[in-house]
C-alpha cells in the first residue's frame, strides 16, 4: 500500500465517496460511505448546530426513552404534525447527554420541529415547556406553519424559530402618579426590562425605578400628572 501522502487530492467531494478508517468493533480496517457517515452525524447529536437538539420519535408510546420522544400521549406513526400538541422529550438526548437544563430554555419561545433527513416535514410552533417528572419534559404547543406529517423511528431536530417572535411588551392603563409616592407595576415579563413614562400630552417624564424581581418594578416622580408606562 502506497504513503497515503502520495494520493491524489480529490477536489470534488460527493456523497458516494468513501474514505478509510477503523471499526471500532474489532479494531478492522473498513470504508466509509461519506453520506453515511453524514447521516450518523445528522443524528447523533454530536453536533451543536444552532442550538438544535436531536431526538428519535416513537409512535404508539406515552413516555420516552433515551434519545428520544412521543407525541400526544401515545401518537401514531403518520399524525399530521398541525395536529401536535404534546411533545414529551427524555431528558437524555441522542448522544446520552442529559440536557433537562436546555430544554427549559424554549419556555415562552417558537420552536422548530424538523425531520433531519426531509426537511418538507417540519412544523413551527410557540411553547410552553415544563418538567413535571425526574426524567422528561413536556411540550405544550400550539401550531404556527408548516407541512407534512411525523414518521415512526426517524429523528427530528429540535430548535429555536426566530420567524414572528417578538421580544416581549408590557404597557399599563393610565395611572396617576403622585409626587414622592412610589407605584408598584406589575408586568410579568420574566426579566429586568426597560422602562419609559409618557403623561397624556405626550411628553417623556423620567422617574426613579426600583426592580422588585423580575415581574414587577416601583416608579416614583417628582412631580403629580397622569400617565402610562412602557415596559420591555
Amino acid at each position: 500500500m502506497a504513503r497515503i501522502s502520495s494520493y491524489n487530492l480529490d477536489t470534488s467531494v460527493s456523497k458516494t465517496d468513501k474514505v478509510i478508517g477503523t471499526d471500532s468493533s474489532g479494531n478492522t480496517t473498513k470504508n466509509f460511505n461519506m453520506k453515511n457517515m453524514a447521516d450518523f452525524l445528522n443524528t447523533s447529536s454530536l453536533l451543536n448546530v444552532n442550538g438544535q437538539v436531536i431526538y428519535k420519535f416513537l409512535a404508539d408510546q406515552t413516555a420516552p426513552t433515551p434519545g428520544t420522544f412521543v407525541i400526544n400521549g401515545g401518537g401514531s406513526d403518520g399524525t399530521s404534525l398541525s395536529s401536535i400538541t404534546h411533545l414529551i422529550f427524555h431528558h437524555q438526548n441522542s448522544n446520552s447527554d442529559n440536557i433537562a437544563q436546555y430544554l427549559q430554555y424554549f419556555n415562552g419561545l417558537f420552536v422548530m420541529l424538523t425531520q433531519t433527513d426531509n426537511q418538507n416535514n417540519f412544523a413551527q410552533y410557540s411553547a410552553t415547556v415544563s418538567s413535571n417528572t425526574p426524567n422528561q419534559t413536556d411540550f405544550f404547543l400550539a401550531h404556527r406553519e408548516g407541512n407534512g406529517s411525523i414518521v415512526a423511528d426517524k429523528h427530528y431536530a429540535l430548535s429555536y424559530s426566530p420567524k414572528g417572535q417578538t421580544d416581549k411588551n408590557f404597557v399599563s392603563n393610565n395611572i396617576s402618579f403622585t409626587a414622592g409616592q412610589a407605584v408598584t407595576v406589575t408586568h410579568n415579563l420574566n426579566k429586568f426590562p426597560s422602562v419609559t413614562t409618557v403623561d397624556t400630552g405626550g411628553s417623556h417624564v423620567f422617574g426613579d425605578v426600583q426592580h422588585i424581581n423580575t415581574n414587577s418594578f416601583t416608579i416614583t416622580f417628582t412631580a403629580s400628572f397622569t400617565g402610562k408606562v412602557y415596559v420591555n
